[in-house]
């Protein structure tokens, strides 16, 4: 069905919505009491402070106290809160791969996100982007393409992470958590005002530790462990019609990973050339029956990333009808993580047959084997800026902005090296000089510089009292330069990748790296959104919105050769898009009610998908000439170095859709009761399938699925009672929470879904004081629950997938001042 069509038959029952409701709220305006009332909340979505209910987008928000009382400590405790969002980690929490109405990004490579998170409405680089949940006055998750008014154009939505402004008045708070598995937290801000009404500073702090909750009975220690801090200072200033805000935000994580376990293997596959089939399908029984919290990793994993921002926003109000706005934004990330991805330790084999490459020599005593192991090292360093003119005009009818935005990323040393291994093997031979060779090369060092040029205007005109049209349209240039290739000594498993700079690959130094090469790719879009809102009355608004997305193309790694040649870069994504939506408060028999509903429909062409197994096993050539075995070797010239990193291509795989619906329920049942309720309801085809001239990328097309972690169903409940408790404190406050969600599907296989349970009681104002207690226990029935996959090949032969924590209990104790 055309997006036309939709609209139209969606836009019928929206109306019968909005009929509906108003008969509904005049019908008990006329009996109850209305001493009940829902409180509003504040978004930015449309860059703008103004109430959820009338901003035309599907918008989630946590406020302050939602994310203290939904115990947010780190960026994937938000896919609980949120339905429709999936935050799991690639490659670890400090690298979070956000997945929005199907769109993410690519594991490998140079992909563009499709969901952007910001910082203070800086966007995020796309690596180690994890946001520190410290002293944030709100999170709103903008569902969607987002390419009109925000920086990054995206195709899925947008995160924005808000951390507390400093303000005129002196205040603040100091905390304690302790908990399960050695959990200390120590954490606080501290609010003071330094000239009146001109100058005010705010300080915020935050240690979190825990021990490892998954047992590594390989090498290093155990897994899943929390170690962070963080800092930032905020300075506010305000003299005249000048308004300045300066953060500078530190960010820190160093822990020895995170835990994977090894859930099925596949015959035949690149298992069974290696020669190690049965060794990887006895070792994956026997930590099945140990459980997913076990882990028997090959060598010692960490998880590593540093990052500094800065934020300068700078307001210029002329008068009441035009203000100029500049946002300035710095950051670097220095991310490095070695994840076992594949939960496994190494194999031994033994004689292998003579000849099998002249390389190594005519005969071999013995080989050992990894199958997938990784280590990613992202150091980043981007600067954006982004000038807005924003005004009232034609009586107060039109609001308007007019801005530029620029960003550019490049790196910061070393770049970006991916040492992924796929079905590496050490051989050793009894030739001298030819002790040892790999039939998977050593690290892929990767040189981005990224540039994003864009200008916008956007504006929303009211045609009525109650009914406006909004329309906003943005031209952006992407350009980027890749220089990248492999090191020249190949690495075996756990030594570390050799370290260089930009001008030895774009020099073509061979001492360090080899088949070293620029690319080159500039693209374009103009982007747009062109809506209706309609405010039915003060306590309904209904709208429809169609709106044209992108996001850049990029390139694969390493520098391809043969068959793969023509697939080194892969062109744009677009999306056109459709969004109805009705929201509504209204009093039913003295209790205020809130519902949501909207309705999308996108359909995608040119969609990015990745494609696994593309990588050359130890048996793809033959001897003695080196002919390339059909259907072993990608490129055909059987050559390792030259395969796509980690043995992942990104491609244009086809044109695809997605559709559903969002809902929101929330009651005010007593003035100590509320129920909330939410859903994600969606579904996702792929509509058109591009053929492919290369045999083994055709071979494989139909696992290189574009929706990453897509789940059909996610449904989400929570249950707030307070209850006065007079002298010994002003309130006792109880909230349960519930999550559960469909399988997730990811490339050949399926995360099971699964529900978790999270309950929480907070102590406020004990004795009149400013002293809070809470307990919470989360994962109370202690779930063993799939929370993303690490590598799911049947090509390569084996699923393994990250669990997601077990129960988790802690005390919390807060003063406030």
């Amino acid at each position: 069905m055309s997006i036309q069509k939709r609209a139209a038959s969606f836009g019928l029952c929206i109306l019968s919505s909005s009929i509906a409701a108003i008969s509904s709220q005049s019908y008990a305006a006329e009996g109850s009491r209305e001493t009940l009332v829902l409180e509003e909340i504040i978004v930015n979505a449309r860059r703008v402070e103004e109430s959820t209910q009338s901003v035309p987008v599907t918008v989630a928000v946590l406020d302050n106290d939602a994310l203290r009382e939904a115990n947010i400590t780190s960026t994937t405790d938000l896919q609980q809160a949120v339905t429709g969002v999936f935050l799991a980690g690639s490659g670890g929490p400090q690298n979070p791969l956000y997945v929005i109405r199907g769109q993410s990004k690519g594991l490998i490579g140079t992909t563009s996100p499709a969901v952007v998170s910001y910082f203070a409405e800086v966007p995020q680089p796309a690596w180690g982007s994890a946001v520190p949940q410290v002293d944030m006055s709100n999170i709103q998750v903008l569902k969607g393409p987002q390419g009109t008014l925000f920086g990054r154009n995206t195709t899925g939505g947008a995160i924005l992470y808000s951390p507390n402004a400093p303000s005129y008045e002196l205040g603040g708070y100091g905390g304690v958590t302790l908990g399960r598995y050695n959990a200390r937290r120590i954490q606080g801000a501290l609010n003071i005002p330094l000239l009146e009404d001109k100058l005010a500073m705010r300080i915020a702090a935050d240690k979190n530790l825990r021990d490892g909750y998954t047992k590594n009975i390989g090498v290093g220690d155990d897994l899943d462990a929390v170690d962070t801090e963080a800092f930032r200072f905020s300075l506010l200033a305000e003299f005249g019609n000048l308004t300045n805000t300066f953060i500078y935000d530190y960010s820190k994580s160093d822990n020895d990973g995170f835990g994977v376990h090894p859930v099925a293997t596949y015959e035949p596959s690149a298992l069974n050339q290696l020669g190690i089939a049965d060794q990887v399908k006895n070792d994956v029984m026997r930590l099945k029956d140990l459980g997913p919290r076990y882990n028997d990793s090959a060598f010692d994993q960490h998880e590593k990333n540093e990052r500094k921002v800065i934020v300068n926003r700078t307001e210029y109000t002329f008068n009441d009808n035009l203000t100029l706005m500049n946002l300035f934004g710095y950051q670097t990330t220095d991310l490095d993580y070695a994840p076992n991805i594949d939960g496994l330790g190494t194999y031994t084999s033994p004689v292998v047959e003579a000849g099998l490459s002249s390389a190594f020599g005519p005969a071999f005593v013995d080989s050992q084997t990894s199958i997938v192991k990784a280590r990613l090292i992202d150091r980043t360093k981007q600067l954006s800026n982004e000038l807005q003119l924003r005004g009232i005009s034609f009586d107060d009818k039109l609001n308007w902005i007019v801005g530029a935005f620029y960003l550019k990323s490049e790196p910061d040393g070393v770049g970006q090296i991916n040492a992924t291994t796929v079905a590496q093997t050490q051989y050793h031979t009894l030739i001298p000089g030819f002790e040892t060779g790999y039939t998977n090369g050593g690290a892929q060092h990767f040189f981005l510089t990224e540039e994003s040029k864009a200008v916008f205007v956007h504006g929303e005109f009211a045609l009525t009292d109650t009914l406006s049209m909004e329309a906003g349209i943005r031209y952006t240039e992407d350009d980027f330069n890749l220089c990248l290739g492999s090191d020249a000594v190949p690495a075996w498993l756990g030594s570390d990748p050799t370290f260089f700079n930009e001008s030895a690959c774009k020099n073509n130094d061979t001492s360090v790296i080899v088949n070293s090469a620029e690319v080159n790719q500039k693209s374009n879009a103009t982007t747009w959104s062109v809506g209706l809102n309609w405010h039915v009355t003060d306590n309904i608004f209904t709208y429809g919105v169609i709106r044209h997305g992108y996001r850049a193309g990029g390139a694969n790694g390493p520098i391809f050769s043969g068959e793969l040649a023509q697939h080194q870069t892969f062109e744009p994504e677009e999306v056109d898009d459709i969004e109805l939506g009705l929201k509504a408060d209204w009093n039913i028999a003295g209790i205020p009610v809130r519902t949501n509903i909207s309705y999308f429909y996108g359909e995608y062409t040119n969609a990015q998908g990745d494609l696994a197994g593309g990588v050359t096993t130890s048996r793809a050539c033959t001897s003695p000439t080196g002919t390339a075995v059909a259907g072993l070797d990608p490129d055909g010239d059987c050559n390792a170095l030259n395969d796509p990193t980690g043995g992942a291509i990104v491609l244009n795989v086809g044109d695809t859709s997605v559709d559903g619906v969002d809902l929101e329920f929330m009651a005010l049942v007593t003035e100590n009761l509320s129920i909330r309720l939410n859903a994600t309801i969606q579904d996702a085809d792929i509509d058109k399938v591009y053929a492919q001239s290369n045999a083994f990328i055709e071979d494989k097309i139909p696992s290189a699925i574009p929706f990453l972690n897509f789940c059909n169903t996610v449904l989400q409940a929570n249950i707030k009672y307070s209850i006065p408790l007079g002298d010994i404190a002003s309130e006792l406050v109880l909230n349960a929470n519930y999550y559960d969600t469909s399988e997730a599907q990811k490339a050949g296989s399926k995360l099971p879904g699964y529900s978790l349970t999270n309950l929480r009681a907070d102590l406020y104002g004990i004795r009149g004081t400013g002293v809070d207690l809470a307990l919470f226990v989360n994962n109370v029935t202690d779930e063993e629950y799939a929370l993303s996959s690490s590598i799911s090949s049947q090509p390569l032969g084996l699923d393994a997938f990250i669990y997601g924590p077990p129960r988790i209990w802690g005390l919390e104790a807060r003063y406030s001042f």
